[in-house]
């Protein structure tokens, strides 16, 4: 607990008052004096009965990606039976100086609150100690306690538009970059149920645990299938990697919205084929929080004929020499 500016001054007449008392015995004074301080005693002990019983929880609003705009939703709770709680502010854990403020909350009750925040990096992001704060009643004073939160949040990279990143992008025959498989029942993946797909195709078992309609694809379907090799291997060169992070996502998201079935090839990962916004997201979740590597032991390596696109850091890479079996190879230290 601290004095504010106004309390300082509140303290400095209280002193400036008892001096007065004090040398000239006048009742009045002593009366002045008695009110002030029983403010001050006020002050104290309904400040910290507002901050007694509150805790918060917290959660994003939506994904979170890197240079965007954060909502993350804030709840108030106040555990006290029969006391509200006035005039309270909530402050993220990091020196943004972001802070959202719920003027009442209810005994027994919650109050919501948006908070704002915008992440330079990509990465788990725990989510701390979160401060709340109160000058109720007078302004006099202003108190604080940290309320500790699990939990974390995943920061996604930076998605870009690939037209104006790459603009010979759009002049590109999206179907130079696929492999379509001949014609027949062979089993391909399992997808999200479209409009149109039979009945018979249905996966019920997979339907029950995802909680919604899965079915089997085919090569009958003639799936678009687009492969993205990112170069993760040593040496270091943070910036041009961060780049290509950001340009594997851009190019997931952009292609996923087209309809392709996309898979992500790294040092140490794969994400196996996959379509829809799900699969999208299970891209992204690696691709948050993936480092460089010191050596390629991706098993795929020898199954990249003719099926995407390759992310070279620079034009010194390792994996320059897989170029060739490409349809597409971007240089991030050029991007």
């Amino acid at each position: 607990m601290r004095p504010t500016r106004e309390g300082i001054r509140f303290l400095i007449a209280s002193l400036l008052i008892a001096v007065a008392a004090f040398n000239t015995g006048n009742n009045l004074i002593f009366l002045i004096l008695a009110l002030m301080l029983s403010l001050l005693l006020l002050s104290i002990i309904i400040l910290y009965l507002n901050l007694k019983g509150l805790s918060l929880a917290v959660f994003a609003a939506q994904p979170v990606f890197v240079k965007t705009r954060a909502i993350f939703r804030v709840s108030i709770s106040n555990r006290k039976k029969h006391l509200p709680s006035y005039s309270i502010r909530a402050a993220i854990p990091v020196s943004t100086g972001r802070q959202g403020a719920a003027p009442y909350i209810p005994p027994a009750s919650n109050s919501s609150i948006e908070m704002e925040n915008t992440f330079t990096k990509r990465g788990l992001y725990k989510y701390g100690d979160f401060t709340l704060e109160s000058n109720f009643p007078f302004s006099l004073f202003k108190k604080g306690i940290r309320a500790h939160i699990d939990g974390e949040v995943i920061v996604y990279p930076e998605i870009k538009e690939i037209d104006e990143l790459i603009p010979e992008l759009i002049t590109t025959d999206y179907t130079a970059l696929t492999i379509r498989p001949a014609p027949g029942d062979e089993f391909l993946t399992i997808r999200d149920f479209r409009y149109g797909d039979g009945m018979r195709r249905i996966q019920w078992k997979t339907s029950a645990k995802m909680g919604k309609l899965m079915v089997k694809d085919t090569g009958t379907d003639e799936p678009r299938l687009l492969t993205i090799i990112l170069d993760n291997i040593k040496p270091l060169n943070k910036e041009s990697f961060e780049k290509a992070v950001s340009f594997a996502a851009s190019a997931a998201d952009r292609f996923i919205r087209l309809g392709f079935f996309v898979r992500l090839v790294t040092c140490k990962r794969l994400i196996p084929f996959g379509s829809g916004l799900e699969h999208l997201y299970k891209i992204l979740d690696v691709l948050a929080v993936i480092d460089e590597e010191d050596t390629w032991e991706c098993p795929m390596m020898e199954e990249m004929q003719g099926t995407g696109i390759l992310i070279l850091k620079s034009q010194d890479s390792s994996l320059k020499k897989a170029a060739p079996a490409c349809s597409m190879v971007m240089y991030a230290a050029d991007l």
